[in-house]
């Protein structure tokens, strides 16, 4: 059986009852780096379990292996941050997992698209989710003047130390555009910022966070 278990986007206490209960009943914990798990399980109060290691450098070889593992125990799926399957590799193992029919079962907790959303001011009864934008410059400009025309509300993620770029190219893209950013939600360090992108950048005290980034139609 496979535990797909949300966790803490900020502070650590944020981990919900219930998945601290299945973390210390399953027989092996999957997470995205060894050090973070070990230390995530740790502040839980989890006693040390077998870790195992799915994230983008993993391949096909490694997953039947997790598969396998799923199929003869009862593990848990946890990330670096949030709810996993969701951005991340976690969804290619809950997809085999199905295949195989062995058992998935969300516990759910910490999002950090939700959680933008319950304070970021604006009611949304529908919006684009375009995650985690290109890495390189040149796909990341043509994906954003895409962006620029929809009619709906975008939803934009990417790494802490592109904060500041994407508001660069949003400001020589559409200078005019209302933008909605959250920053290191959850945490007492969190912030919702709302105005053009020059305006933003103004505000910024740092250069790098963990953000989420609503571009208004």
């Amino acid at each position: 059986m496979l535990y797909v278990i949300a966790t803490p986007i900020g502070v650590t206490t944020d981990i919900s009852l219930r998945a601290v209960e299945v973390l210390k009943t399953c027989t092996a914990v999957i997470g995205e780096e060894h050090k973070n798990t070990s230390k995530f399980l740790k502040f839980s109060g989890v006693e040390q379990k077998e870790i195992y290691i799915l994230n983008e450098h993993s391949r096909p070889g490694d997953l039947n292996e997790l598969v396998e593992l799923a199929k003869n125990e009862t593990v848990a799926l946890v990330s670096d941050c949030g709810t996993p399957g969701f951005c991340d590799p976690g969804a290619d193992l809950v997809r085999l997992c199905r295949q195989k029919n062995i058992r998935v079962q969300s516990i759910p907790g910490p999002s950090s698209l939700t959680s933008f959303l319950s304070v970021c001011g604006h009611r949304l009864d529908q919006f684009f989710f375009r995650g985690f934008l290109p890495a390189e410059n040149k796909e990341r400009s043509r994906e954003l003047e895409k962006l620029k025309s929809s009619r709906v509300p975008t939803i934009v993620l990417d790494t802490p130390y592109r904060l500041k770029k994407i508001l660069e190219d949003w400001k020589a893209l559409s200078p005019n555009q209302k933008l909605v950013l959250g920053m290191e939600l959850s945490t007492d360090n969190e912030m919702i910022l709302e105005g053009t992108a020059e305006t933003l950048l103004k505000k910024l005290a740092i250069e790098k966070a963990e953000f989420v980034l609503l571009i208004l139609p």
